[in-house]
Formats: C-alpha cells, structure tokens, sequence
C-alpha cells in the first residue's frame, strides 16, 4: 500500500522516528537547481540504511503544482503513483547499507519561482527514516527534506495588449479611358475639336470648294466661247 504523506503527518512522523544515522546521512536530489514550469527527470539518490541495514522501499511526495509525468524504471524495485497524495513509491528490492542507489523520477515541475520541497520517506528493515524538514542542516538530528530551487522561466509566455491604431484612408477617384465608350469620346472632346462637327463642317468646304471649282470651270468656258466667235458672229 502506499503510504499517504500530508504536510502534518509528516511532521509529526518527524518526532516519534528515532534518526540512529551517520551524520552525513540522506536523500540527495539531482540537479539543485530548475526551471520553474518545465519538465525535468529528478535523482533521489543515499548510500546508507539505518542501523546498518538494508533499504526496502523509497516513497518521495511531490510539492503543490507538480506532477508525475514518468517513472524510469529501477532494478529490483516496482515504481507507484498516487495522484491524489502526489506521492511516488519504489518497493519489492533491497538496497544494502553502503551501496549507492538511485531513483530517477520525471516531473512537471510547479510554475511558481523558489525552494522546491521533495519530502521523502526512506524504509529499511531496520525501521524508517523520515527526511522530511523544511529545515536545511546536518548533524544525528538533521532530517533535511530533498529540495531544489525554481528559478525564473525565461521563455514563460506574456500576454501584452497592443494600442489600437486607426488609419484614415483617403479615397480616390480615377476615370480610366475605355476605346470606343463614351468616357473616351467625352475625354476627347475636351480637347477643342469635335469630332462631329469636325466631320461636318469638313464636307461643307468640300461642297463650297466643289461649287467655286464647278463656277470657275464655267465662266472659263464662256471665255473661251466667246474668243472664239467673231464680230460679225463667225468664228474669230
């Protein structure tokens, strides 16, 4: 079964464990240092048991707003999550005093910048060991909680509201000229000629011209008439 951790009972499991180890005694956690909101592969790691006996199981809680996203597997031991208690246990293995273990762990880390707090319970056939203070120390009575520091994400998305901007378009008229339309006709006419008039007005002095010729033609030829006739009404 896995044992459901809360903020009070582990504090006040802290009291009644009676911690019989070295003073360099703990869980490590690899890396000390993350990106707030990221996801990251966590190391618990020791070195020791209690009392010089083996380590049975490795039950680690999870702080507010972190998840578990995977459970790599360890040799020998069965990995568990309990989402409601935010809790991961590794059990079913042994881990002899003295012998360097680790548990990777891969989480959602929690959005908020600041220390980080991994309470972790260490079971050995010899008893448990309950690393589980906020307090960093060392020392036979230290029973500092694994912990990492969040720092700032860099690449966390803002939101920024941009000032409306309003551009006035001013419109613009153009008449394009279409062959054979009246725009074209109406564009030619605003030069000082119509085309019409010209037309006509050409075909009149074609018909005076026409006229003074035929009139010319004429009285040349009554000139030559009369040239030709004599006095007395003969030829001349």
């Amino acid at each position: 079964m896995i044992r459901r951790l809360t903020a009070g009972a582990a504090f006040a499991l802290a009291t009644l464990i009676a911690l019989a180890v070295p003073a360099s005694a703990h869980v490590e956690l690899e890396p000390g240092e993350a990106v707030a909101g990221t996801q990251t592969t966590l190391t618990f790691s020791f070195h020791h048991g209690k009392d010089g006996s083996a380590t049975t199981a490795l039950e680690v809680q999870l702080p507010e707003g972190a998840s578990v996203v995977d459970v790599p597997a360890v040799s020998g031991f069965t990995g568990t999550v309990d989402e409601a208690t935010r809790t991961v246990r590794w059990s079913g293995g042994t881990v002899a005093d003295g012998t360097e273990a680790e548990f990777p762990l891969v989480v959602q880390l929690p959005s908020t910048p600041g220390p980080a707090l991994f309470p972790t319970i260490q079971e050995t056939e010899a008893g448990d060991l309950a690393w589980i203070s906020p307090e960093e120390g060392e020392g036979e009575e230290a029973s500092p909680a694994p912990r990492l520091t969040l720092t700032p994400n860099p690449d966390a998305t803002t939101t920024t509201t941009a000032p409306a901007t309003t551009t006035t378009t001013e419109a613009v008229t153009t008449t394009s000229s279409i062959p054979g339309t009246t725009a074209e006709a109406e564009q030619r006419d605003d030069g000082s000629t119509n085309t019409a008039a010209w037309l006509i007005g050409s075909g009149i002095a074609a018909l005076v011209a026409i006229g003074a010729g035929g009139l010319w033609l004429k009285r040349r030829a009554d000139r030559e008439a009369a040239t030709d006739v004599g006095p007395d009404g003969g030829p001349g």
